[in-house]
């Protein structure tokens, strides 16, 4: 006999398996408009660290679908919030504009 177990996300409607998608874009300094070379963007409960070797660009996996709101953390900036995001399933939604962030008062 085989038992097979399989495991589903529910759906943040509340129907059968969660749906997912992706979402990308660039963060760069709000002043320079040179990429942040480190930050961390989180959005629909997935987060992703960036890396100074990504130029700014991020993309993040597995955001359930619906409307999402963006967040972007940096040492050194303030953090950004970008809400009405529109993830849609197996699409990556890009972030048409530049996310520039401003740094904290005193840098």
């Amino acid at each position: 006999m085989v038992l097979v177990l399989a495991a589903c996300s529910p759906n943040p409607n509340g129907q059968g398996v969660a749906e997912f998608g992706s979402v990308q874009g660039r963060v760069v300094d709000a002043k320079t408009q040179q990429p942040v070379q480190q930050f961390t963007v989180s959005v629909g409960g997935q987060s992703v660290s960036v890396s100074p070797a990504a130029q700014g660009v991020f993309l993040v996996n597995h955001v359930p679908i619906g409307t999402q709101t963006l967040q972007v953390f940096a040492i050194g900036y303030q953090t950004f919030v970008l809400p009405g995001i529109v993830v849609q399933k197996d699409q990556t939604t890009n972030i048409d504009q530049l996310i520039g962030i401003a740094p904290t008062s005193g840098l």
